[in-house]
């Protein structure tokens, strides 16, 4: 019997193949008229280390910080969350396209930030991760753009 895993409640990794260059995927998530067109309903990015990031989703929420490391076509890392939480997004060349990894870390573990942080972003990062991969080989958007069908209201395709 396989043994079992201890959850570690202060990071997860989610990983996806991208039929698109890594050029074509880092563009995605720095060029702020790319990233509203499948993520968020507003973005202002300055793609460079200490470069202003501001997104605002259809929720409401928003997120205004300063990018901690970019590596052109490789590496975005930015802060993801109040309380220093971080997300690391790592691209590889693949033969029929990219590898892309989204690392969130730095979580904190109070129940509360468990099931809001641990369990919210994972379950919203797989669906925007999903909704970049239609978006980048297909050209369609997943997400609901009524702002009465938002994550507020138990959606998650928002």
């Amino acid at each position: 019997m396989p043994e079992k895993k201890k959850q570690d409640w202060t990071q997860f990794r989610l990983k996806i193949e991208i039929a698109a260059k890594p050029e074509k995927v880092f563009r995605a998530w720095t060029d702020d008229r790319i990233v509203p067109r499948w993520f968020c309903v507003k973005a202002e990015i300055e793609p460079k280390k200490k470069g202003r990031l501001y997104f605002e989703w259809l929720g409401g929420d928003k997120l205004e910080t300063r990018i901690i490391d970019i590596k052109k076509n490789r590496l975005f890392l930015f802060p993801f969350g109040p309380k220093g939480e971080k997300v690391k997004l790592t691209i590889k060349p693949l033969k029929k396209g990219s590898g892309l990894e989204l690392h969130q870390y730095d979580m904190k573990t109070t129940p509360k930030d468990k099931w809001a942080m641990h369990k919210g972003c994972e379950t919203g990062w797989t669906f925007f991760l999903a909704n970049l991969k239609a978006y980048l080989e297909h050209g369609i958007d997943l997400r609901s753009h009524d702002p009465k069908k938002s994550y507020r209201q138990g959606y998650i395709n928002s």
